[in-house]
Protein backbone atom coordinates (compact mmCIF):
# COMPACT_ATOMS: atom_id res chain seq x y z
CA UNK A 1 0.00 0.00 0.00
CA UNK A 2 3.28 2.20 0.10
CA UNK A 3 4.17 1.71 -2.94
CA UNK A 4 0.51 2.87 -4.15
CA UNK A 5 0.45 5.95 -1.99
CA UNK A 6 3.87 7.35 -3.41
CA UNK A 7 2.55 6.34 -6.90
CA UNK A 8 -0.15 8.93 -6.45
CA UNK A 9 2.17 11.89 -4.50
CA UNK A 10 4.03 11.51 -7.78
CA UNK A 11 1.12 11.72 -9.97
CA UNK A 12 -0.17 14.66 -7.98
CA UNK A 13 3.08 16.53 -8.50
CA UNK A 14 3.47 16.05 -12.16
CA UNK A 15 0.15 17.24 -12.45
CA UNK A 16 1.44 20.62 -11.06
CA UNK A 17 4.06 20.71 -12.87
CA UNK A 18 3.51 22.63 -16.42
CA UNK A 19 7.09 21.95 -17.72
CA UNK A 20 8.18 22.23 -21.04
CA UNK A 21 10.27 19.28 -20.81
CA UNK A 22 9.43 16.22 -22.65
CA UNK A 23 9.49 14.22 -19.52
CA UNK A 24 6.72 16.07 -17.58
CA UNK A 25 3.81 18.10 -17.62
CA UNK A 26 0.43 16.88 -17.18
CA UNK A 27 -0.39 15.26 -20.48
CA UNK A 28 2.41 12.58 -19.33
CA UNK A 29 0.79 12.34 -15.97
CA UNK A 30 -2.65 11.62 -17.75
CA UNK A 31 -0.50 9.34 -20.09
CA UNK A 32 -0.03 7.51 -16.79
CA UNK A 33 -3.25 7.02 -14.98
CA UNK A 34 -4.91 6.49 -17.69
CA UNK A 35 -2.37 3.46 -18.36
CA UNK A 36 -2.75 2.07 -15.08
CA UNK A 37 -6.44 2.73 -14.91
CA UNK A 38 -7.26 0.75 -18.19
CA UNK A 39 -4.68 -1.89 -17.33
CA UNK A 40 -6.67 -2.84 -14.43
CA UNK A 41 -9.92 -2.12 -15.63
CA UNK A 42 -9.30 -4.30 -18.51
CA UNK A 43 -7.64 -7.20 -16.27
CA UNK A 44 -11.01 -7.32 -14.62
CA UNK A 45 -12.72 -7.59 -17.48
CA UNK A 46 -10.76 -10.39 -18.82
CA UNK A 47 -10.57 -12.16 -15.72
CA UNK A 48 -14.41 -11.58 -13.84
CA UNK A 49 -16.22 -10.84 -16.76
CA UNK A 50 -14.82 -13.34 -19.76
CA UNK A 51 -13.70 -16.23 -17.17
CA UNK A 52 -9.98 -16.21 -17.81
CA UNK A 53 -7.21 -17.28 -16.10
CA UNK A 54 -5.29 -14.67 -14.19
CA UNK A 55 -2.24 -15.42 -16.07
CA UNK A 56 -4.20 -14.75 -19.55
CA UNK A 57 -6.33 -12.13 -18.46
CA UNK A 58 -2.71 -10.34 -17.23
CA UNK A 59 -1.70 -10.84 -21.11
CA UNK A 60 -4.80 -9.41 -22.66
CA UNK A 61 -5.18 -6.57 -20.63
CA UNK A 62 -1.45 -5.63 -20.51
CA UNK A 63 -1.52 -5.82 -24.80
CA UNK A 64 -5.49 -4.13 -24.94
CA UNK A 65 -3.73 -1.04 -22.89
CA UNK A 66 -0.53 -1.00 -24.71
CA UNK A 67 -2.43 -1.46 -28.32
CA UNK A 68 -4.39 1.33 -27.12
CA UNK A 69 -1.64 3.56 -26.36
CA UNK A 70 0.04 2.76 -29.42
CA UNK A 71 -2.74 3.72 -31.74
CA UNK A 72 -3.13 6.68 -30.06
CA UNK A 73 0.37 8.23 -30.91
CA UNK A 74 -0.41 6.55 -34.55
CA UNK A 75 -3.29 8.93 -34.56
CA UNK A 76 -1.79 11.87 -33.04
CA UNK A 77 0.77 11.47 -35.89
CA UNK A 78 -1.70 10.50 -38.53
CA UNK A 79 -4.37 13.53 -38.23
CA UNK A 80 -1.53 15.92 -37.55
CA UNK A 81 -2.91 17.11 -34.03
CA UNK A 82 0.23 16.81 -32.46
CA UNK A 83 3.33 14.17 -33.49
CA UNK A 84 4.37 10.42 -31.89
CA UNK A 85 5.99 11.11 -28.84
CA UNK A 86 8.39 8.05 -27.66
CA UNK A 87 7.71 9.89 -23.92
CA UNK A 88 4.10 9.46 -24.46
CA UNK A 89 4.95 5.95 -25.08
CA UNK A 90 7.19 5.21 -21.97
CA UNK A 91 4.80 6.61 -19.52
CA UNK A 92 1.80 4.58 -20.81
CA UNK A 93 4.15 1.42 -20.20
CA UNK A 94 5.06 2.91 -16.59
CA UNK A 95 1.52 3.17 -16.37
CA UNK A 96 0.75 -0.32 -16.97
CA UNK A 97 3.34 -1.58 -14.96
CA UNK A 98 1.84 0.29 -11.96
CA UNK A 99 -1.43 -1.43 -13.10
CA UNK A 100 0.36 -4.95 -13.31
CA UNK A 101 1.25 -3.98 -9.51
CA UNK A 102 -2.01 -2.60 -8.68
CA UNK A 103 -3.60 -6.03 -9.87
CA UNK A 104 -1.36 -8.36 -7.84
CA UNK A 105 -1.69 -6.43 -4.75
CA UNK A 106 -5.33 -5.12 -4.70
CA UNK A 107 -7.23 -8.39 -6.37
Amino acid sequence: MRKFALILILISISFLLDAKSPWLGKDKAAHFTYSAALTYWNYGVAKDILDNSKQNSLIISVNFTALMGMTKEYSDKTLGETYWSWHDLAYDFAGIACGIILINNLR
